[in-house]
């Protein structure tokens, strides 16, 4: 996956609305797994339609399914560049495989890939992990 998804809360209602939109991807800009927004009928919708940072996809009966646009995606990259501690993109090595792990600092993003190598290797050892695994920015 080239951009993946980050468990994250934004506090800014709207600008979470359209992370969410997103699936929270850790690259804003680049293509994401998914766009796509349904609202009911009301406030929320007149509030979507109203901002350029959203297009709206069509309506069945109350509902309204909006995606976020160029716009709205840039909006989410500042928001996320002016946060104390963004998450960042490792690449993760380990035996020829190859990841980008998205975590808050080196030895997290080394450490979630282990939990995710060690849940079909249970034999492996963290320490055997970290001896064969290399870690570097995205």
């Amino acid at each position: 996956m080239n951009n993946p998804s980050v468990n994250r809360y934004l506090h800014d209602k709207s600008i979470d609305h359209i992370d969410h939109a997103l699936g929270r991807p850790i690259f804003p800009l680049l293509e994401s797994h998914r766009n796509y927004f349904a609202t009911s009928s009301g406030t929320k919708q007149a509030e979507f339609s109203a901002s350029p940072n959203w297009e709206k996809l069509g309506q069945r009966d109350d509902m309204a399914y909006f995606a976020v646009t160029e716009t709205g995606r840039w909006a989410l990259s500042d928001y996320l560049a002016k946060q104390e501690q963004p998450w960042k993109a490792f690449v993760v090595e380990f035996d020829g495989y190859t990841r980008i792990v998205p975590a808050k600092s080196r030895s997290a993003a080394r450490y979630s890939y282990y939990l995710e190598v060690s849940d079909c290797w249970s034999e492996l050892k963290f320490g055997d992990f970290m001896k064969r695994s290399k870690v570097r920015a995205a």
